[in-house]
């Protein structure tokens, strides 16, 4: 049956299950950002298209014997684009130019110096592998023996023109390049959004393997505790890589001022998440070397592993809640309520016991640990609030 869409001083009518088409025609910019935001390289195959293209069109206007060389200035711009921020599209530039230059100084000493052309692109070579692994020289540094190789055997005749041009032309596409990714600057928040969240869920599943052993009849043994330990190093790395990325991104970007509350929050984040995953690697740790069934006495026991494995389990949805600054309030009040009943169940287990149980309260501190580190801020006051 048709619905009605109140529109001005009319009504339209509008089927079910379908859009008006201005609402429609809305959302696409928005799916389109997001598709921009969450694959940066897209932008990063315009910035180069872009970039080659203008600098191509200069490097026809050039005079001389440097304009037998025209495709140089392409690929300089095309170095300078690919770079994931605009700081290394600037460190990239000028450490391919310096090799560039360095490779073509190599090649020209050793031609004028070595007699026989065998010889002389066997040293050529050899000093250019050799210099390239100046650090300084960086990710640019590969360029340097390809072009002393170049510029033995291709500068023959004109030297001085392919140099001009190879170092030259390069330099100057460079130059288009980093004006291009300056007007159009990456800031990828969105990649490193998406590390922060595989972290998440890797911390939150590492929690639901230890819920589930945990929520056995007994407890499991050892090499099945191996079983269920989760490997989180490598997602760690990439999320400090994908912020440390986003942090050198903000350098000179003129768009950084208008992401700031995004991108301080990205960083909020990743401190909690730094210290999270040491938590939850060690409360891992703990329960699998403690809970097993081969040991006599366990750190739990029958009496604390349902009230521990709830309070995991909360933690887990906390962590899964997760979205913009904190988690879910409503999750984490839930995780509280699980985490003040292990609390009292601790204090019975105590009460009951000449043991002081202390591997069950390096588990609740743990957990409580866990929670503080991802529960949401109380928002500060500012004087203009009053």
């Amino acid at each position: 049956m048709p619905g009605r869409v109140g529109h001005g001083d009319g009504v339209r009518t509008v089927q079910h299950g379908t859009l008006p088409p201005a609402r429609r025609r809305t959302r696409r910019p928005g799916a389109v950002r997001r598709t921009w935001a969450r694959h940066p390289r897209i932008g990063l195959a315009v910035r180069a298209a872009l970039a080659a293209t203008v600098a191509w069109a200069l490097a026809q206007l050039v005079p001389g014997p440097v304009a037998d060389y025209p495709y140089y200035a392409p690929l300089g711009a095309v170095v300078a684009t690919t770079a994931s921020t605009l700081a290394s599209s600037v460190r990239q530039s000028l450490q391919t130019v310096a090799s560039i230059a360095l490779g073509a100084a190599i090649a020209l000493v050793g031609d004028a110096l070595v007699g026989p052309q065998l010889l002389a692109l066997a040293l050529v070579v050899a000093s250019g592998v050799l210099l390239a692994g100046w650090r300084r020289l960086g990710s640019g540094s590969s360029w340097l023996p390809t072009a002393a190789l170049f510029t033995l055997i291709l500068g023959q005749g004109n030297p001085t023109g392919y140099v001009l041009g190879f170092a030259g032309l390069t330099f100057a596409g460079a130059l288009v390049g980093i004006l291009v990714a300056a007007a159009f600057p990456p800031l990828p928040l969105a990649p490193a959004d998406d590390a922060l969240g595989a972290l998440r869920e890797t911390l939150a599943g590492q929690l639901d393997d230890l819920v589930d052993g945990l929520r056995q009849d007994h407890p499991p043994t050892q090499d099945e505790w191996r079983g269920r330990m989760r490997t989180i190093d490598p997602l760690l790395a990439q999320m400090r890589a994908a912020v440390q990325e986003t942090d050198e991104a903000r350098r000179g970007n003129r768009r950084a001022a208008r992401y700031r509350p995004a991108a301080d929050r990205l960083y909020e984040q990743a401190r909690a998440l730094e210290r999270l995953t040491l938590l939850v690697e060690d409360l891992t740790l703990v329960i699998a070397e403690t809970e097993v069934a081969e040991h006599e006495r366990v750190a739990l026991g029958p009496a604390l592993r349902p009230s521990a494995a709830t309070a995991l389990a909360a933690l887990a949805e906390v962590l899964r809640s997760v979205e913009g600054a904190a988690a879910d309030p409503e999750a984490v009040r839930r995780a509280d309520g699980a985490l003040a009943a292990f609390a009292t169940e601790l204090r019975r287990a105590r009460a009951s016991t000449d043991d002081d149980l202390f591997e069950a309260g390096n588990v609740f501190g743990n957990v409580r640990r866990s929670l503080a580190a991802v529960r949401p801020r109380e928002p500060a006051e500012h004087p203009d609030d009053a």
